[in-house]
């Protein structure tokens, strides 16, 4: 056990306890508390004596500990460049600006706040605050947005618990805080007609946006993992592309399948590039603003970028693949994401229709299917 001395002693007609101890580090530490009277003093220092032998100097500092030393902690051994070992995460962040603005909100809201007086309605009250307040875009705060403030502030509060700031994080003495069900369901999809005007939107300035349109589509991957490409994870040759396991989200490596379109596409880009295997297959591209000029012109409304992939899993769906196929195509590891990402569009739905009214007149299965498709 490190060095440690304490004494009681009176200043201005007040009385505190004082403990000194040396840290792990080397470093000297005074513990003051105010107490009532000499011999409360000893007591608490006893107190504090016991705890630093029995808990540790995490326990013993945790009574001063605000929300802000505990963001200043997590930005530094948590938000940290990513590290990888054979292709795996095995320590920081692949994208720290989203984290920042997530600290930047906590400590705005709880700032010196000390994290033991944190308490479970204190949490509630902060969800519905961030609920109510509106976007930078004076837009309503979506629940997918808030539901992930608040798993970010969940960990931030297991941190505190593992290293015995709190005795149990506030989140676990109620009711979940984070309902992912609850949120709403995009239903955006692309069809084929607004596909073919989409893609007739790409050309000049835009030019560059074809190609990866077209492997959204065709291929279901994200923004992140296509931007993310280098021209040695294609197999023009077999027609696989490798989806590098720490580009995704879920840190897990698989591969999809090029379609005949897209290899078209790929071969024009090679032939232009240095053929150099670690290039970046589709370079450094604006996507979203280019993306978003692009749908203006389409006349297509309110579709992102993200919805391609959307648009991939439900055409899959349509044309028969298992859930388990298209999560696995997706790099899913839920079969649960992988509904939220099949979306049923109004032919779809309609279809329901026209199948049981075609059963109530009495028409064979098999005759109504060849009538439907």
């Amino acid at each position: 056990m490190k060095s440690r001395t304490g004494y009681v002693y009176q200043e201005k007609g007040t009385w505190y306890a004082r403990l000194t101890y040396t840290d792990n580090g080397g470093h000297r530490k005074n513990i003051k508390r105010k107490v009532e009277s000499k011999t409360h003093g000893y007591q608490i220092l006893k107190q504090l004596i016991q705890t630093l032998e029995e808990k540790g100097q995490n326990a013993i500092e945790a009574d001063r500990f605000t929300f802000n030393d505990l963001c200043n902690y997590y930005t530094q051994h948590y938000m940290i460049p990513a590290q990888y070992v054979e292709g795996r995460k095995i320590a920081g962040l692949r994208s720290i600006a989203g984290v920042t603005g997530y600290v930047k909100v906590f400590r705005e809201y709880f700032g010196r706040q000390k994290i033991k007086t944190i308490t479970y309605d204190d949490l509630s009250m902060f969800r519905s605050k961030r609920l109510k307040t509106s976007t930078h875009q004076s837009k309503q705060r979506s629940l997918t947005t808030v539901n992930r403030e608040m798993a970010y502030l969940r960990r931030l509060l297991n941190i505190a618990e593992r290293n015995g700031w709190i005795n149990k994080n506030p989140f676990k003495s109620g009711d979940a805080l984070i309902n992912v069900a609850d949120e709403k369901k995009r239903e955006t999809i692309i069809d084929r007609e607004q596909e073919e005007k989409l893609l007739a939107a790409c050309n000049g300035k835009r030019a560059h946006l074809r190609p990866i349109i077209i492997a959204a589509l065709d291929t279901g991957c994200r923004m992140r993992e296509l931007l993310k490409l280098v021209w040695r994870d294609i197999d023009l040759q077999n027609g696989f592309i490798t989806i590098q396991a720490f580009n995704t989200k879920t840190m897990r490596e698989r591969q999809v399948s090029i379609t005949a379109r897209f290899s078209i596409e790929l071969n024009h880009i090679w032939e232009a590039s240095t053929k150099n295997p670690s290039e970046s297959v589709f370079g450094l591209i604006d996507v979203r603003h280019a993306f978003k000029a692009a749908c203006k012109e389409a006349g297509i409304d309110k579709l992102r970028f993200h919805d391609l992939r959307h648009s991939h899993a439900t055409r899959l769906d349509d044309l028969g693949f298992s859930l388990a196929k298209i999560g696995g195509q997706l790099g899913h590891t839920q079969l649960q994401t992988t509904l939220r990402y099949v979306n049923r569009d109004k032919s779809a739905v309609k279809q329901v229709a026209n199948a049981l009214d075609l059963f109530n007149a009495e028409i064979k299965p098999t005759e109504a299917l060849e009538l439907i498709n």
